[in-house]
């Protein structure tokens, strides 16, 4: 039963909750749910049981007077009163919503499962605490002397009573009557002080708090009555502390004044609830006098204009200075100790240049320094903070570093492939700037033109405290943080005696709020080179009048094209040629596609790196002159020949022609997956949903079966590229073969259960699922016009074991994401060429007619062929019954200047693109829309989403955004397959828990933001999410053999080579290599170091060892962000690279590849034996074990590897008549040229 309340006091949903809680549990009822619109009087209470309706209306309802009066002066039987104010209560007249049904079904089934949880854990819910404040304050914990006692110095407090509530989730602060609040989450908590003597909590914090200023605005419904609204700031600074502008950056411990009574208490109940660790520790308090945030102002101020003045650090490379003064700007030195720091390096270089040596540090050991800086806590001693100290551990990393390899540069120790650069990196968050890098990454344009100064480029990132986006709230302003942002794209920012100005943004970085700056530098002509020099050594963009165009037009000389081709020195020869259009000349079927000769294509091979130029692709994605687009193969071209369209393909007129850049190649097929907007349409279309499911069925039976069976254990990893470069997919079947079972390993043990994980994590929550008779390629025109109307002829190679083989012809389905529209899917068919035809000689891509009205890749979602990828589906058992339309929008003309673009213009496109970027939001409507009505993506909802999702692809290069008011209203409750994933708790070793978490008592967060409601979608989305039960397969299937049998396996393993050695009587011992074993091994543990460092999103908090490993970061809330996508691809050819050059100085030590002889395969099998005898030892020289918690795993295994290999290609040389007999092996290697398998003794 449904009873309508009306006449409400202005509360919230979360608020009638409470204060309908006591009169319902007086009457014994227990289920029941609350419906409020936002700013409305009235409300619905839904009862499960229409009996408890009645009891309740019997209680509170209204009753007409035994007189028989109007209903105007109806009278209830007992007042409701709600927050002081009588409420009429009646039996609603509204039919109960579908939905709101689901969701009952939902939360009753959630409900039943938690308690018999928490029956199982006798684990009683704790509610929330809160407590009053009386004071803040902001400042530094420090140690005064070597020998003081750690003590709190406030640069700024504040007396203003506030409430402090523990949610489960941040403690908040905040204060109605003088409109603030302070968010500060646990995660960011360093440590939790609290001070009985004084009843003080001091939080040492690793971010900034988020500050939010409250404002309230009256709004008018359609009968013209005013409701008061209340909406929020989100502020740079908190407003009530004097000068905290001055030291909000740097001030990271924040303390508060308690005045409960019965603080003790207060302290037990937080201990019990145990939200974050608290330290019982009375800590001193330093009083200060001075002007508010002055202090350490001046302190900042005068250890900056020491690092501007060139004459005070003489002989300091700038690369020093950027580390230096990173390490105050980012708090982990206070400014004083920056400057001290300066002096000792400066004096250390001195002294060994008088000496003739090298730099005694390097940029490496000054960023390890960074990990071995402690916070400022009670447990910390003052020397590990005494900048002598940090000096000396310096020059200790250094020696221990530099034994390994010479580099590019001598600030550097570590060298880099061709393709890459040292790029310096700056964060700017609401309010603070933070300095990171310098870190290799792929080479763009700009970079390799000016690839000697390198350093004076800087990419920039503008994102949260927490390095996300910032989040999207309807009811939180960020307009103040968006116009700081701006400020500093205008002012630029100070490093050293360098000031770094806006320069440009590529499309990607646009999309991921990242821009590049660059400081006057001379080049190596001697010719002064500035921001406005370098923009017009790209090209002429006068012409260009739009700024979001000519932003994206600068934006190619940014793009990351991390392999480059001197088309001018090969006297590769260039032509212009015109696009293939419709008749009527509106439809363009060659949009950004041109040629390439077979001559021309194998001279491009040899500037590709060995894993790509074996794979002799045909079809190459260029940045070039100012034109952009795919290069593909027409073997008619003769000679050495490349052709760019004329119109679509040359962008803007450039003389910059030496060299070629290429950001992709198709040098291999990709594996087509399936995602949710992708099955809601083909849903939609007629495709049957036994189709969706069997393929998840078959994929969910691959993933149980992972880590059961060794075959496909390998399997999977090689087609999860995990550690290839090692070999570690090979490496454990050889495991197998030899009765070792890798699950007794812990580490290997968490790489294959984190590869499982991620994979099952997508499929239920993504509805990421393979589709074998499917592929997903580049899309090229066809030049030679064989190709009819709605045919496409589509090849690739049989690299993809698992990706089916197409019929020759036949129905296929097209598509491309992000599809919305109902259209954006197509029924094609399946052509092939006669044999002779030069696209017979083409290679992994779809090959598009040019014939027709309107080109095929303009129907799938806008696309085209400049880079586009397409997905092609050839299952007959997807044939949809029906199909639509593709969409067809009007293009819109862009808003021009009427003068050239200036920067100042495209810092505003870029600012105003981050505040309208809803892309995320639009999508997310979409899928809940879709699944919210009948009509699915055919709605008017869903149509006219998806108009607004094409405009918000193309506001990158209009400008024109997205009004978010423009969105259809999302409905109150959600498909429960966009439910938030189950947080994860990562252990040291990278071993993986799926956590238990409750859901928050509030509705509402006290911001206007409702928390979801999720109802039993009865669509195949639903179907397929709930089929997947994660936390059942992670337990029966993948967790279940946490205790395999065997016992530790590297006593076995180290066991092989003194076996091998002595059953064929060579003359091997590994002792000769174990000093050379020791420094790959530091090179190697410092690198994967650096990188868990690198890719962490919180500096002082590296990822796992294991994600390292596995080359993808694992999301502790659930599912990967963009920006760990994002890092997660670089973290994954960063890993490879440094797998690919330690296995390279364990199997090449000289570097003389192609020499085979027995006596130099003994030397590098000495090496192999040393290099794991070496992983296995305990103690590791201190590289690790004095900062990362439990040590590095992962050395031995790639050790192992190595062996393995080495074993096999020492046994292949020996010849069996030799002096050398080979008399034995292993299962799995040929003992001599023609031996036999024999099991080796392990024991």
């Amino acid at each position: 039963m449904e009873v309508f309340l009306t006449k409400l006091p202005p509360i919230n949903e979360g608020q009638l909750k409470k204060e309908l809680k006591p009169h319902l549990e007086a009457l014994g009822i227990a289920e029941y749910y609350c419906s409020k619109a936002r700013g409305k009087d009235y409300a619905w209470v839904t009862f499960i049981d229409a009996s408890d309706g009645s009891k309740f209306l019997q209680r509170h309802g209204e009753s007409v007077p035994s007189n028989g009066g109007s209903a105007f002066f109806r009278t209830s039987s007992r007042r409701l009163l709600i927050a002081n104010s009588l409420v009429v209560a009646k039996k609603s007249s509204r039919q109960l919503d579908e939905k709101f049904l689901g969701h009952v079904k939902l939360e009753q089934k959630r409900k039943a499962e938690k308690a018999k949880k928490a029956d199982r854990k006798n684990q009683p819910a704790t509610d929330s605490s809160s407590f009053t404040v009386s004071s803040v304050a902001c400042g530094k914990n420090i140690f005064a002397q070597k020998d003081s006692e750690l003590s709190f110095v406030s640069q700024t407090s504040t007396s203003t009573s506030c409430s402090a509530k523990i949610t489960r989730r941040a403690l908040i602060v905040s204060s109605d009557t003088d409109g603030f609040r302070i968010d500060i989450p646990y995660n960011i908590i360093q440590d939790f002080i609290v001070a009985r003597q004084y009843q003080k909590i001091t939080l040492v914090l690793t971010e900034t708090p988020r500050f939010y200023e409250s404002f309230r605005t009256q709004t008018y419904d359609r009968n013209s009555e005013p409701t008061e609204k209340r909406g929020w700031v989100r502020e740079t600074h908190f407003h009530k502390l004097p000068g905290h502008t001055r030291c909000v950056s740097q001030c990271l411990v924040y303390q508060f004044q308690v005045v409960d009574r019965d603080f003790e208490q207060l302290v037990r109940r937080l201990e019990t609830q145990n939200y974050v660790s608290i330290t019982r520790y009375d800590l001193l308090v330093e009083p200060y006098t001075g002007i508010p945030g002055d202090f350490y102002t001046s302190r900042m101020k005068e250890f900056e204009s020491k690092l501007l003045d060139p004459k005070r650090h003489r002989g300091l490379p700038f690369p020093f200075l950027f580390q230096v003064q990173g390490l105050v700007w980012n708090n982990y030195l206070h400014p004083s100790d920056g400057h001290r720091m300066l002096k000792g390096m400066a004096e250390a270089i001195r002294v060994c240049r008088a000496k003739g040596a090298d730099l005694p540090f390097s940029v490496e050991s000054m960023k390890r320094l960074r990990q071995r800086i402690p916070y400022p806590c009670p447990g910390v001693e003052p020397e590990q903070l005494d900048v002598s100290e940090l000096l000396d551990i310096i020059l200790d990393k250094e020696t221990m570093h530099s034994k390994g390899g010479t580099s590019q540069s001598e600030c550097y120790r570590t060298s880099l492939p061709s393709h890459q650069a040292w790029v310096m990196k700056a964060i700017v968050t609401p309010t603070r700037i933070l300095l990171d890098g310098p870190d290799p990454e792929s080479k763009n344009q700009i970079l390799r033109k000016y690839s000697h100064h390198a350093e004076y480029f800087l990419r920039c990132s503008f994102c949260d405290e927490d390095g996300q986006d910032l989040a999207f709230n309807p009811n939180v302003s960020n307009d103040r943080i968006y116009d700081r942002y701006k400020e500093v794209m205008r002012a630029g920012i100070q490093i050293a005696d360098r000031r770094y100005m806006f320069l440009g943004f590529s499309h990607s970085s646009l999309r991921a709020h990242s821009v590049w700056f660059m400081a006057p530098f001379m080049d190596d002509k001697l010719g002064l080179q500035s921001c406005g020099s370098v923009i017009r050594g790209l090209g002429d963009f006068d012409a260009i009048r739009v700024p979001a165009k000519c932003a994206a037009r600068i934006g190619q000389a940014f793009s990351e094209t991390p392999f480059s081709v001197p088309v001018s020195s090969l006297e590769i020869r260039s032509r212009f040629i015109p696009d293939v259009k419709s008749k009527d000349g509106s439809r363009v079927f060659s949009d950004g596609v041109g040629t390439i000769s077979a001559e021309a294509m194998e001279l491009f091979w040899e500037y590709l790196p060995p894993q790509l130029k074996s794979t002799t692709p045909t079809c190459f994605q260029i940045r070039w002159a100012g034109a952009k687009g795919m290069l593909a193969l027409d073997s008619s071209l003769k000679g050495k020949t490349f052709c760019i369209r004329e119109e679509s393909m040359r962008k803007f007129i450039s003389s910059d022609v030496a060299e070629m850049g290429i950001c992709d190649t198709s040098s291999r097929p990709l594996r087509l997956w399936l995602n949710r907007p992708m099955i809601k349409i083909l849903e939609d279309m007629g495709t049957s949903p036994e189709w969706f499911l069997e393929l998840q069925k078959k994929e969910l039976e691959n993933l149980r079966a992972v880590t059961v069976d060794i075959a496909k254990t390998s399997g999977f990893l090689r087609q999860q590229s995990i550690a290839t470069p090692m070999g570690f997919p090979s490496f454990l079947k050889h495991l197998s073969g030899i009765d070792i079972d890798y699950r007794n390993d812990d580490f290997m043990r968490a790489v294959v259960e984190n590869a499982v994980l991620r994979e099952l994590r997508l499929l239920k929550h993504k509805a990421r699922i393979p589709v074998n008779q499917g592929v997903t390629l580049f899309g090229i025109m066809d030049e030679t016009g064989f190709l009819k109307e709605n045919e496409v002829y589509v090849t690739f190679d049989r690299s993809q074991e698992k990706i089916s083989r197409p019929p020759r012809e036949g129905l296929v389905l097209v598509t491309r994401s992000p599809a919305l529209h109902q259209g954006d899917i197509q029924l094609v068919h399946l052509a092939l060429p006669p044999k002779g035809s030069p696209l017979r000689d083409l290679q992994n891509c779809i090959v598009f007619s040019q014939h027709g009205d309107r080109d095929l890749p303009s129907k799938l979602s806008g696309g085209d062929l400049d880079g586009d990828i397409y997905n092609v589906i050839w299952d007959l058992e997807a044939i949809p019954k029906r199909t639509f339309s593709p969409a067809d929008y009007p293009r819109v003309a862009a808003p021009t200047l009427d003068r050239p673009v200036t920067s100042r213009d495209i810092i505003d496109f870029f600012i105003n693109f981050m505040k309208t970027d809803i892309l995320g939001l639009i999508a997310t409507r979409h899928l809940t829309m879709a699944d919210y009505n009948a009509e699915g993506t055919l709605s008017p909802e869903c149509r006219g989403l998806a108009a607004l999702h094409s405009t918000a692809v193309d506001s990158s290069k209009t400008g024109i955004p997205v009004d978010n008011r423009s969105l259809p209203k999302a409905p109150k409750y959600r498909p429960d397959f966009l439910s938030p994933a189950t947080p994860l708790k990562v252990y040291d070793i990278g071993q993986v828990e799926l956590n238990e978490e409750d859901d928050d008592d509030d509705d509402d967060d006290g911001m206007g933001v409702v928390k979801h409601r999720y109802y039993e979608s009865k669509k195949v989305l639903g179907t397929l999410y709930r089929s997947v039960d994660e936390k059942k397969i992670w337990a029966e299937d993948v967790k279940r053999h946490d205790t395999a049998e065997g016992g530790d396996i590297w006593e076995g393993l180290l066991s092989i080579p003194k076996t091998f050695v002595w059953k064929n009587n060579l003359e091997v011992d590994y002792k000769r290599q174990t000093d050379k074993a020791w420094e790959i091994r530091n090179m190697y543990e410092s690198s994967v170091s650096d990188l868990m460092y690198q890719f962490s999103e919180n500096p002082r908090r590296p990822i796992s060892e294991v994600e390292v490993f596995c080359g993808f970061i694992l999301d502790r809330h659930g599912k990967q962000t963009r920006r760990q996508r994002d890092m997660s691809s670089k973290l994954r050819e960063e890993v490879d690279r440094t797998m690919s050059w330690i296995v390279k100085m364990m199997q090449d030590p000289e570097g003389e590849e192609g020499e085979d002889s027995v006596a130099r395969q003994k030397d590098v099998l000495e090496l192999c034996w040393a290099c794991l005898v070496v992983g296995c030892a305990e103690d590791n020289e201190g590289i690790m074990s004095e900062y990362t918690v439990g040590g590095l795993k992962s050395f031995k295994i790639l050790a192992a590897g190595c062996m393995f290999k080495q074993l096999e290609l020492f046994l292949s040389m020996i010849p069996e008549d030799g002096k050398e007999p080979a008399t034995g092996g292993f299962v799995g290697v040929r003992g001599g040229s023609g031996g036999k398998k024999v099991t080796l003794p392990l024991r």
